[in-house]
Formats: C-alpha cells, sequence, structure tokens
C-alpha cells in the first residue's frame, strides 16, 4: 500500500478543487488503496473523491466535505470525522472503529457489506461497517442504510437515525438517549443494555428486537411496531402512555430564571440574566408572545410547547425536539434551529428571516444574520405564509409540510428536500 507525502497529498487535493469547479481544469482526487493514516484532512473539500481500500486510521477530518465520495472499505479506525460531511457517501465495509463522528451528516450514506475485486482478479468480502464504540452524539444519519452494523457501544445521544434502515444491527450497550428513530426500521436489532432514555420510537419497526436491560425511560413508542417484543414491568412503567397531554407546570425555578431574562432583554443586556435552559425538559409549556429572545435552548424538549407569537430573535434551538410545537406568528429572526425535530409543528405566518446585528451602542452594524434551519426536519409541518428569506436551508426536510405561500427569496437551499410537487413552486419562489 503506498504511502503519500504531504506534498503530494497538498497537490491532489488543489487539482480536486480545480476540478470540482471545472472537469476540464484540474483532476479527480483518485487515492484508491493509499495509506493516508494520521493524514491531516481537517476542512478538505473531497467531494465525489474516490479512497475506496485506504487506509485512514487516525487521521484527522474535521469539517471536512466526503459528500458522495467513494469510501468503500475505508480504515477509518480512530480517525476524527468530527463535523465531517458524509451524505450520500459509500461507507460499505468501512472500519469505523472508535472513530469520532460527534455532529457529522450522514444522511443516506450507506454503511452495508461488499465485495472488492483486487489486482489479479482476487475477491474480497468485506461485512457490514464497524462503528462500535465510536463517538456519535449529535450525528445526523437520517435515512442512512445500517442494515447488519455494528454499532455497539456508540455514543449517539442526541442522534438523529429518522427513517434509517437498522435491520439487524447490533446496539447492545449504545447510548441513544435522546435519539430520534421516527420511523427507523430497526427489526431484529439487538439493543440489550442500550439506553434509549427519552428517544423517539415513534413509527419505528422494532418487531424481534432483543431488548433485555434496555432503559426505555420516557421514550416515544406510539405507533411503534413491537410485534414479538414483551415489555418487562420496569419498561413499562417508564414508557410515558398515549393519553392526551395537558399544560405543563412551569416551576418556580424556571419562572424566576424566565422574568432575569425577560429584564435581560428589555434593557439590551445591561440587567437581569441570560436564561440558559440548554437540555431542559419544557414540554406542553405555555410561552405565548412571551420574550425569549437570545435564550439558550439547545437541545432543549420544547414537543407540544405553545411559543405561539413569542420573540426569538437569535435565539438558539439546535438540536431540540419541538414536535408539535406551536409557533404561529412566531418572530424567528436569525434563530438557530438546526438539526432541530419540528415534525407536525405550526410555524404559520412565522418570520424566520434574517436579523440585522447592532453593536453594543444599538446602531446596526450594516451586516445580517440569517436563521439557520440547516438539517432540520419539518415532516408533516405546517408553514403557511412562513418567511423564510435568506435563511440557510441547507439538507433541511420540508417532505410533507404545508408550505403553502410560504415565502423563499434568497434562501439557501442546497439538498434541501420538498415534496416533488413543490419543488417548482420552491424554485420560483427563491428567484423572486
Amino acid at each position: 500500500m503506498k504511502a503519500l507525502t504531504p506534498d503530494e497529498i497538498i497537490k491532489i487535493l488543489e487539482m480536486h478543487k480545480r476540478w470540482l469547479v471545472n472537469p476540464k481544469d484540474g483532476a479527480q482526487a483518485l487515492m484508491k488503496h493509499m495509506d493516508l493514516s494520521g493524514a491531516n484532512l481537517e476542512g478538505a473539500k473531497l467531494q465525489k473523491s474516490v479512497l475506496s481500500g485506504s487506509r485512514l486510521s487516525r487521521a484527522i477530518l474535521r469539517n471536512a466535505n466526503l459528500i458522495a465520495a467513494d469510501l468503500f472499505a475505508v480504515d477509518f479506525t480512530k480517525a476524527d470525522l468530527t463535523n465531517a460531511l458524509l451524505i450520500r457517501a459509500d461507507l460499505r465495509g468501512a472500519e469505523l472503529k472508535g472513530a469520532k463522528l460527534t455532529g457529522a451528516n450522514l444522511q443516506e450514506a450507506d454503511f452495508r457489506g461488499g465485495s472488492m475485486i483486487l489486482a489479479g482478479g482476487k475477491t474480497v468480502t468485506f461485512q457490514s461497517t464497524d462503528l462500535s464504540d465510536s463517538e456519535m452524539d449529535d450525528v445526523v444519519a437520517e435515512k442512512a442504510n445500517l442494515q447488519g452494523a455494528n454499532l455497539s457501544g456508540a455514543h449517539l445521544s442526541n442522534a438523529n437515525l429518522a427513517y434509517s434502515q437498522l435491520t439487524g444491527a447490533d446496539l447492545s450497550g449504545s447510548h441513544l438517549d435522546n435519539a430520534a428513530l421516527v420511523g427507523a426500521n430497526m427489526e431484529g436489532c439487538d439493543l440489550s443494555g442500550s439506553d434509549l432514555t427519552g428517544a423517539d420510537l415513534s413509527d419505528a419497526n422494532l418487531a424481534g428486537s432483543n431488548i433485555k436491560d434496555c432503559n426505555l425511560e420516557s421514550a416515544n413508542l406510539s405507533g411503534a411496531n413491537l410485534e414479538g417484543i414483551e415489555l418487562n414491568d420496569l419498561q413499562k412503567a417508564s414508557v410515558p402512555s398515549a393519553t392526551k397531554q395537558t399544560v405543563a407546570v412551569i416551576s418556580s425555578n424556571l419562572k424566576a430564571k424566565l422574568e432575569k431574562h425577560y429584564v435581560w432583554v428589555q434593557t439590551n443586556g445591561l440587567e437581569g440574566e441570560r436564561a440558559d435552559l440548554q437540555e431542559m425538559n419544557l414540554s406542553n409549556m405555555d410561552f405565548r408572545g412571551k420574550p425569549l429572545s437570545g435564550a439558550n435552548l439547545r437541545g432543549a424538549d420544547l414537543r407540544g410547547a405553545n411559543l405561539s407569537g413569542a420573540q426569538l430573535v437569535m435565539t438558539d434551538m439546535s438540536h431540540c425536539k419541538l414536535a408539535n410545537i406551536n409557533l404561529q406568528n412566531a418572530v424567528m429572526e436569525g434563530i438557530n434551529l438546526t438539526r432541530s425535530n419540528l415534525s407536525n409543528a405550526d410555524l404559520s405566518e412565522a418570520i424566520i428571516t434574517a436579523v440585522d446585528l447592532k453593536g453594543p451602542d444599538g446602531k446596526p452594524m450594516g451586516k445580517k444574520w440569517p436563521a439557520n434551519l440547516a438539517a432540520a426536519t419539518f415532516k408533516g409541518a405546517k408553514l403557511c405564509r412562513a418567511d423564510l428569506t435568506e435563511a440557510n436551508l441547507i439538507d433541511a426536510n420540508f417532505i410533507g409540510a404545508d408550505m403553502e405561500g410560504a415565502i423563499l427569496k434568497g434562501a439557501i437551499m442546497e439538498d434541501t428536500r420538498f415534496d416533488p410537487e413543490y419543488l417548482p413552486k420552491a424554485q420560483a419562489s427563491i428567484k423572486s
């Protein structure tokens, strides 16, 4: 296996960068069966590159772009792929044991097994991808094909695995707390000893799965296929019933935090204190018309909450559970909703545009901060007449959403998904 020098790697990357702009100028990165162990490829633009059979163990690939790359049977053992883009990448037979994939985007990536023909005609068969003990917290792997993959002991807290294919996968001892597994096919999975606390398993197929010693506390199993599965008494007691939810009571401690935040907003930060509600359970609470601009709600559970008419300018609501939330007429300029699940949310007539930044003196700085909806899910959501002017919609999923009259002028829509019948309207709207 040939090893490449740093100079050779830099030259290949530069030629590939030119090739991406114009295939006649430059050359595609073809690095099959190369030894790139420990190479520093942080931020590298390697979309559509070919790295099949190469060794990238302990390589640094943070923030790298590997969209649609050929990564068949690549050795990524203990590689750092934090926040890397691996959308639609071919990862069949790849070795990712102990790899860091925190915040990576693995949408529609293929992790199945496969076969490779080597020089001389010899065929080598690879098993499904080994992701055991890997760090995958906050990973986006919606619709990924992980059939038969080894994810034992993997850290998948807050991961988005909605509608993924996990048939026969080994998830024993894995950490799936607060993970989104909506509609995932998990038939025959080994979930023994796994932690699914607060996970959303609604409409998932769990038929024939092994859930021995699996922690399902506060997990959502509504509509899930549990054929061949018998919950023990502890699991039954920990799974919430499907009864209609009522408005939750706001505790005195939370009220105190909110009061300080309201003062902080009114005085432009001179008094009071910014509300830090990160990862708090705020489901079904009533925040109608409340001034929550600038609050930190990252990772919070706001399912079923009412924030209609609320002020949410520059609020961090990334990685949140926002299913069934009411955001009608909310002012959401510059909001961060990246990787949040807004399935069945109501955002009718919400203002989700860029905000004009102001300096400490309150005067405009001449810069805008767009609303960030990257990789957010809006399945079944209502966005009627919502204003998404200049919003970042990269990898956002609007399949099944009602977007009648929505404004998308100047929005960034790379790999954004719409219903086929709405796509022409979206393209027309962004140009108008």
